[in-house]
Formats: C-alpha cells, structure tokens, sequence
C-alpha cells in the first residue's frame, strides 16, 4: 500500500524574490506610511515536498522523504505507545530508552559505541524509539545495528545499575533547579500522580525499576504492527523500502505473556496490570493553590494551569494555538509579557504553552518574578486569562499573531525532517492528508470570533491549578486569597508529595522540660504570679489599615476589643465563668473548644497554665526556622484543639505558633511569630508579634503601651448574657384535654 503528496509547481522564495525585484522603483518613489504596520498579503501556497508511505507485511508503515542535497540519510523508527502508568516502578519506561543501546545478545554497549564511532554516525534511543543519522554510503552497517538494538536488547543488568544511579543524580538536580520543581509538581496537581501525565520519579521508585519490567515493556509495545519506519534524505523509495524489508521485514517478536483479572484489566507479566487512560482529564472544582517552600529565595517560579480535552484533529485546535500565541506564545507583544514585563517590572519573561495532545491535552502559564510580587504577579496572569476569554482581541494583535506563526512555519519547512515529522504526525494523530499543506490558508482565514471562542472553551482561570515554587512564608498569604479551595494553601515537597516538616529526634528531654525552660527564660513563676492585672495596647498593621487592639487580663478574668478608627470590629470578655463575643453583625456566647481558647489566651502568660489545660504535649523534634535551631512541641487540649509552638534551644524563648484554623468551610494554616522580647516589671513580653496564614491576612502587632497591676472596675469584666428562655411546647404536640392518663408501672 502506497500514498504519496503532491509536491507544489509554486516555489514560495523565488515568487517572492521576483515580486520584490519588480516592485523596487515604485518602493523608492512612493511615499511609505511607517505609522501602522503594513496589511497581511494572501497566505503562500506550501510546498511540502515529497513523500510516500508503505506498509510492510508485518505491519511497519515505511515512510521516505527524498532529499538528495547532502549525501546523509537520518531514520528514525518510532512505535505507537499510548501513556502507561508505572506506579511504584516509575521510571521504568524511560529506563527502556536509556538500556536499549547499551547490549544485545552479540554486542557489548562497548562494540556499540565502537561501532557508531567508525561510522561518523548518530545513534540514540528513547522510550518510543530508536533514532540514527549517517552518510548515505554507511547507512546500510547502521540500519543492521538499528535492527539489532530495536529487535534484541539485552538489558544488561550492570548497565541497569549505571542507569539507576544516573537516574538518582537527575532526580537531585532536579530538587535543586526550581523551575523543574515547577514542572514536575505542576504536572502532578494538573493531571494527578495516578495519571501517567502526572507521575513523578523518585529515589524509592527508581530503586523498585526491575529488569523484568523494562524486558516486559519493550516486548510487548516494541513490535513492528505499531512500529513507523521514517527515512530522511539521500535515498529513493525503492533503496528505503529495499533495506527496511531487509532489516525488518522478517521481524517477529516473542509474545508477551497476559492474562486478564477479576476487573478485566490485562495483566502482562513483568509489569503487572495494564492501567489505560480512558479519558481525559478535564478541569474540575475550583481554583488551587499548591505551594513547594524554598526559605530564603529571591525569587518565586509560578505555574498556572488546567488539563485539557483537545485532540490534534479537533478544528479548534488552530484558532487555540493562534489564541496561545496572542496570550503568551512566543511573540514579545503577547499579553502576558506586555503585563507582567513591560507594564509591571515583575520578571524578564512571561510565556503560555498550549500542548495539544492526542491523549491528555494542557495549559501552562509560567513566570518567574521576585517574591514579593508573587500573589500580584499570579492574579495578573489569571486576569489576562479571564480578559482573553472576556474580550476580543484587535485585529492588529491577531495579524501580528498570524505573522509570526506563518514565519516559524515557514522557517520550519527548511529542514526535510519536518516533512518526515509532519508525515508521522498525520498518521499518529488521524490528520487530514492536506493537514499541513493547508495549514497556511486556514491559518489566514482565523476570525476575532473564533480566537474568543477557543478562549472561551479552552482557558479556565476559575478551575486553574497554580503551583509556586519560592519562599512560601513571605508569599503565602497573599496565595491563600488567591485559592478558591476548602484548604487554602497546600505544602508540598519537591516530588509533589504532601509537605512533612523535617525534625530531627530529641533524646533525653521531655515537653514539659522545654515548656519550664521558656517560663524561667521569661522571668519564671515567682515573677509572672505577682501580676493580677494587665492591660497591653498594639497597634495592628493589616493590608492598609491600622487598627487599635487591647487586651485586659484581670486574675481570672479576660477581656479583648480590635477597633478600626474607634469601629469595634470584635470584642471578646470573659467574666471566668462564660465568654462574650461581639462584633457589628453578631454577639452571643461562646462555648465549648471557642470557651477553652479564651480561657487559655485570656492569662498572661498562657504557659503556666499549659500542665493542667493540655490533654497531651510532647516533643516532636528540633528543626530550624529563620536560622534558629528550634525545639517543636505539640499540644492537644482537652476539648480537642491542637497547635504547636517552636521554642529557641538557647535562649527558650517562644519563636512560634503554628495552628490550623477553620473559617466559613475552608482551612487556613496560620503561623504566629514572637519577637522582639523586653522586660516589663521582670517578666519578659514580645513587642512584635506577626500573624500570617489565617483568613485575615497578614497582621503585624506591635506593643504601644504595657500597664501592670492597675486595678479594674469589677463591672469591667461584666458579660451580662441573658439567659436562654425555656421553649414553650408547640399546641400540636400537646396530648388532646381528654386523653386518658398513662398509668404507672
């Protein structure tokens, strides 16, 4: 079975050159509006070259690009293979690309790399494929090493263990590189870890890769009914169908063991249960926040993006890739690098990928800006987004769109391979047989309203996925009011695992020990009992606002008011029996695990009381935070709220408060720093205390005035909570008049 394309009579640079030869004097006579750009000419026939395709009795479609400029021949053999989920063996598919030169049953990986040496050739292999490239004259030598590589690996196991720690090394750089980080964390959140997509290869499933399971794979995908055989340059279809029959035309691969289970999935032996992706992913739920914590760093890697269900067939797939380009494509005036470049100083580049795949398609903004333009710098990339989909582009942002596509199209026609690639690409993705040579005019003919359309399907900025690899604790808050999700903001670590603090074991010292220390750091219990009253005034900074806040501590008594410009916003009092919450909207009692909060904060030093209020506290480890070796306590209090708080191993002092809050349906983690410590009448108090994280956003709280001892009015600390009335018994439930009395029994 044979089919070739239609090589055009029309040569695209030599029409053009005589246009431009027979146009001249008029250009230096007229007179030239430089003030806009000029208008698009017709879209230029393509000439796509020759080639033919053919199909082996064992299955092998043979494709032949004929260039015969330079006497070299590249040929590339590519095998159909769908995405597989490797589970805890990930990495084992990439595996087979890096074994597949290195031994068959007749070479060593030294005879190989001799052999492709003497030839002058290039010879390389991947987990889909083997690809060469050599003079016409010593193609026939590496076609027949091809074919033995392709047909036998050996997978020798020295080699493996070579390959496993190189494979260990990649995996380190990449913790170290931030913007893999990104990539890798960012394709497991769009596509999820049991996506293929979204796996992500680690040290532990490096150290799971068997050689059975590389052998398995290659048997059972690696077969000529799925294989595509390209050649590209100084050969005839009748030399490329000669020597493909020749090499591999009596291919017949050993069969692959399967079987099927009790869920009808097919299980091949050597790597176990075939995991098909049936369907795409597709966006889901609403927007999220994914955080990878790298303290110190100067700058934030953001990733913005959402799975698609694009195919490459799909007509709309022109007018979204002409809709990327405008957005973040390639084109220095596209909108996301005019907004966060140009108009804002946020970073040297801003760019969006549209990946159109036939199996899962994505979207992906990326930028790298300071930190502490992170927040701003993701919501404007999610309002261009929303304006791409919102309003219509100018026709002279799409022309320049179509301009610079049409160029890189162009340009790209120079290398015959893109003939070979545009071929395969046909085949594999179900194309058009004009796909490619009327790419040009389709890609004219692209409306203002068919680029708003594609945005409209294809961009979701409320379901957008954001990862942000940086400095988490000066980026986080502003994040979390970004995140639409239940939990604000999740922690990763740099394999997309769900973040786990590193603590180190401390032996011989207990929770209580450490608690004790801080209360004698602090000045100690004979100097913390003495005080009866307290009165403590701050000045909160919040966003743009500036608040008052005051907290009165009376021997079992508490009181707390935060007001903006003299406007109570909230006000709690506890009179040692109930608490009394208010603010403008609301105000009752709280009760219950609200009551024990209070009742903790309301002292004023909460860690005296710690032995007596907590359920359990333990050490969990020393760690360091902002420099400081610090010691980690949990607690657990007896209505069964938790928290933990970091103490300096050197001076005792309480550094921080870690805790997670709930607030209208979402989780907040907030963290509460203590710094700044001075003495006042021998007991230690922080004068600045910094809270972030919470629903709030972030506060800085510094003292303005510390009274102690200054007695207050008992009616101070007065509640006055009415009491519940007792509900009367609604007439339709009440037994009729005459109903008989039960006896007693």
């Amino acid at each position: 079975m044979k089919r070739s394309t239609p090589s055009s009579t029309v040569d695209i640079g030599l029409a053009l050159c005589t246009v431009g030869f027979l146009l001249a004097p008029v250009h230096m006579n007229a007179q030239i509006d430089r003030s806009r750009p000029p208008a698009p000419g017709p879209a230029p026939t393509v000439n796509l070259g020759k080639h033919t395709s053919t199909i082996l009795p064992n299955g092998i479609h043979v494709i032949v690009v004929e260039d015969h400029k330079l006497p070299l021949v590249s040929v590339q053999l590519r095998f159909d293979v769908p995405p597989v989920y490797q589970g805890d063996k990930m990495g084992y598919v990439d595996m087979v690309g890096e074994l597949l030169p290195t031994g068959t049953p007749t070479r060593k990986k030294s005879d190989i790399d001799h052999m492709v040496d003497s030839l002058g050739a290039s010879f390389f292999a991947s987990n889909d494929g083997v690809y060469a490239g050599a003079l016409k004259k010593n193609l026939e030598p590496l076609l027949e090493l091809m074919a033995d590589v392709a047909q036998h690996p050996s997978f020798p196991s020295d080699e493996l263990e070579k390959a496993r720690v190189r494979f260990r090394s990649s995996v380190q750089q990449r913790h170290e590189d931030p913007e893999g980080i990104a990539e890798t964390v960012g394709r497991s959140v769009t596509f999820g870890r049991s996506h293929p997509y979204g796996e992500v290869m680690t040290d532990a499933t490096i150290g799971k890769i068997t050689r059975s399971a590389v052998e398995a794979y290659h048997r059972y995908y690696f077969r000529p009914e799925k294989a595509y055989l390209v050649f590209v340059g100084d050969m005839t279809e009748k030399e490329a169908t000669s020597m493909a029959k020749k090499f591999f035309g009596k291919w017949k691969p050993a069969r692959s063991l399967v079987a099927t289970d009790e869920y009808d999935r097919t299980i091949v032996e050597g790597i176990g249960p075939l995991v098909p992706l049936e369907k795409a992913t597709v966006p889901s739920g609403v927007r999220r926040v994914y955080g990878v914590d790298r303290p110190g760093a100067a700058q934030s890697v953001i990733r913005v993006s959402f799975p698609l269900n694009l195919l490459p067939k799909d007509i709309r797939a022109q007018s979204a890739a002409v809709m990327n380009t405008l957005l973040g494509g390639g084109v220095f005036n596209a909108r996301l690098m005019q907004n966060l470049r140009e108009k804002h100083g946020y970073t040297y580049g801003a760019y969006s990928n549209l990946e159109i795949d036939r199996f899962n398609s994505s979207f992906v903004a990326t930028a790298s800006v300071r930190t502490e333009v992170t927040d701003t710098a993701v919501t404007e990339i999610l309002a261009e987004i929303e304006r791409m989909r919102n309003e219509p582009v100018t026709q002279a942002e799409l022309n320049l769109a179509k301009s610079f596509m049409m160029g890189s199209f162009g340009r790209s026609l120079e290398d015959p391979k893109t003939v070979a690639r545009f071929a395969l690409n046909t085949e594999l993705n179900g194309l058009p047989a004009d796909h490619y040579t009327t790419y040009l005019s389709r890609l004219e003919g692209i409306t203002v309203e068919q680029v708003q359309e594609a945005a409209i399907a294809f961009l979701y900025p409320d379901q957008a996925i954001i990862t942000v690899v940086g400095d988490i604790e000066r980026c986080g808050q502003g994040l979390m009011d970004i995140s639409r999700a239940d939990k604000a903001l999740v922690l990763l670590d740099e394999d997309g695992f769900p973040w786990e603090e590193k603590l180190t074991p401390v032996q011989g010292k207990a929770a209580e020990q450490v608690v004790e220390t801080y209360v004698h750091a602090i000045g100690g219990r004979e100097a913390i009992a003495p005080i009866r009253n307290l009165h403590i005034e701050r000045t909160v900074v919040r966003d743009v606002d500036t608040l008052d806040e005051n907290e009165w501590f009376g021997p079992e008594q508490y009181r707390y008011a935060l007001k903006l410009k003299g406007t109570l916003l909230e006000e709690y009092i506890h009179d040692g029996k109930r608490v009394l919450y208010t603010d403008p909207q609301v105000s009752g009692e709280i009760t219950d695990a609200g009551y024990e909060v209070i009742s903790l904060r309301g002292r004023p030093v909460p860690a005296v009381a710690y032995g007596k209020a907590m359920e359990r506290m333990e050490i969990l480890g020393s760690t360091e935070v902002l420099g400081k070796e610090l010691y980690k306590l949990g607690y657990r209090t007896k209505e069964g709220t938790s928290f933990s708080e970091y103490y300096d191993t050197s001076t005792g002092l309480l550094v921080r408060r870690s805790e997670d809050i709930y607030f209208n349906g979402r989780q907040w983690h907030m963290t509460t720093d203590f710094t700044d410590w001075k003495g006042v009448n021998g007991v230690l108090f922080p004068h600045t205390i910094i809270e972030q994280g919470g629903p709030t956003g972030r506060s800085v709280r510094t003292v303005a005035r510390i009274e102690v001892n200054t007695p207050q009015d008992p009616l101070f600390f007065e509640v006055n909570i009415p009491e519940e009335p007792e509900m009367p018994v609604p007439p339709e439930m009440l037994p009729p008049s005459d109903a008989p009395i039960p006896e007693d029994k």
